[in-house]
């Protein structure tokens, strides 16, 4: 099998997390990795009462796959035994001790040299000087832009000005280096996008400015494709949330097959578009669409992470159409073990991966390793218009 342990790797969709998480518990530390866990914690209203829930987040943790291999991954990194007392017990002192040190060894030992930042919904905002005093590592911010909308829409009741500000914001965002603007329209209002004019989008706002986000498509819509329109003129790219997530999720419009309309339009098609979780679970229909169209690049975060033991299979569908010079690696974490427990087995399954398609006569064991390094590391490079660190 490759041996892909000393690659480089850009992970291409990550969370910020703050210094007190340098003491974690161990449902924290367990949850880092659980879907169950990730999804209830980040929804923006309580999904039900946290004493309903606790019974059974704790069951999908002890009965979670990918929560037992970061344990006895974990703990064997730390030489300790594999029990989550212990293994947190350990974990924690070594990062209280020094918690810069503790994330450099992990993002080391997986070879994580770059982290694109999406701030995520998180008030106030981590920044990424915050973040770097505990990550020591390059890391890019990612804007989200419906963090604008959410912050001005109670300050603003005036379309003009409230249109005018979120202006304002994507510059701002722009001027401080972001490297892309990020989506998560598919929580608001779905991902069947449809261009509106600013009359349609004035009159929407008017009427359901205090409305659910849902009753917001016209005017969210409207400001997604003037984002896109702004990203392609200043050469930014867009990450769009196109896969499952949080209880609040348009679930029935989230598939990513609802953009294809919009990105395949001729006003969008020079856009430069990341569709983010690789479509996890509908990975066909996301790598169709990065195949057949030019600018439409596919990151795999999510499934890499919270799917760890079926990312062979998940691998195996994204390669059957699309290009590997169009997919990056993502893990979508928000705890430094989580990240590095993402890479590490993402690492040992592409292996897997490309040991089997160069038995099978699909690639040599040269162009293997080529396809290894350009979908950890040097896609992002590429695109991104990054030196080599």
């Amino acid at each position: 099998m490759l041996d892909l342990s000393g690659l480089p790797v850009v992970d291409n969709h990550v969370h910020p997390w703050r210094a007190s998480t340098s003491h974690v518990d161990q449902d924290q530390l367990a949850g880092s990795v659980a879907f169950s866990d990730g999804v209830i914690a980040s929804v923006r209203e309580p999904f039900l009462p946290s004493e309903q829930l606790a019974p059974s987040l704790k069951l999908f943790r002890d009965t979670n796959l990918g929560v037992q291999y970061l344990l006895v991954h974990l703990a064997r990194f730390l030489d300790v035994e594999p029990d989550w007392s212990v293994v947190t017990r350990a974990r924690n002192a070594r990062a209280e001790a020094g918690y810069a040190a503790w994330t450099a060894r992990l993002f080391h030992d997986a070879g994580l040299d770059t982290l694109c930042v999406d701030e995520g919904g998180a008030t106030p905002r981590i920044t990424l000087e915050e973040l770097g005093a505990i990550a020591p590592i390059r890391l890019l911010r990612v804007a989200r832009s419906d963090n604008f909308i959410r912050d001005l829409l109670p300050a603003e009741n005036a379309w003009p000005t409230f249109f005018r500000r979120y202006q304002e914001e994507l510059d701002a965002a722009i001027r401080d280096g972001a490297i892309a603007f990020k989506s998560v329209i598919a929580y608001r209002s779905g991902l069947d996008v449809e261009p509106v004019s600013e009359a349609a989008a004035r009159r929407d706002f008017e009427a359901h400015r205090h409305a659910t986000p849902r009753e917001q498509k016209v005017f969210r819509d409207f400001l997604l494709c003037h984002t896109l329109d702004v990203a392609r003129e200043r050469g930014v790219w867009l990450h769009i949330h196109a896969a499952v997530g949080d209880p609040d999720i348009v679930y029935e419009r989230a598939n990513p097959a609802r953009l294809y309309p919009l990105l395949h339009s001729p006003r969008f098609r020079a856009n430069r578009v990341v569709l983010i979780h690789g479509g996890w679970p509908w990975v066909g229909e996301a790598a169709a669409m990065a195949a057949i169209l030019p600018n439409v690049y596919l990151d795999v975060s999510e499934g890499a992470l919270f799917g760890m033991p079926n990312v062979r299979q998940r691998l195996m569908e994204t390669l059957e159409a699309c290009p590997y010079a169009k997919i990056l690696y993502g893990a979508d974490g928000s705890l430094p073990e989580a990240l590095w427990i993402g890479a590490t087995r993402f690492k040992h399954a592409l292996a897997q991966v490309l040991a089997h398609l160069t038995d099978e006569g699909f690639c040599s064991p040269d162009q293997a390793r080529d396809a290894a390094r350009l979908i950890l590391h040097d896609n992002a490079v590429r695109l991104y218009g990054l030196s080599q660190a």
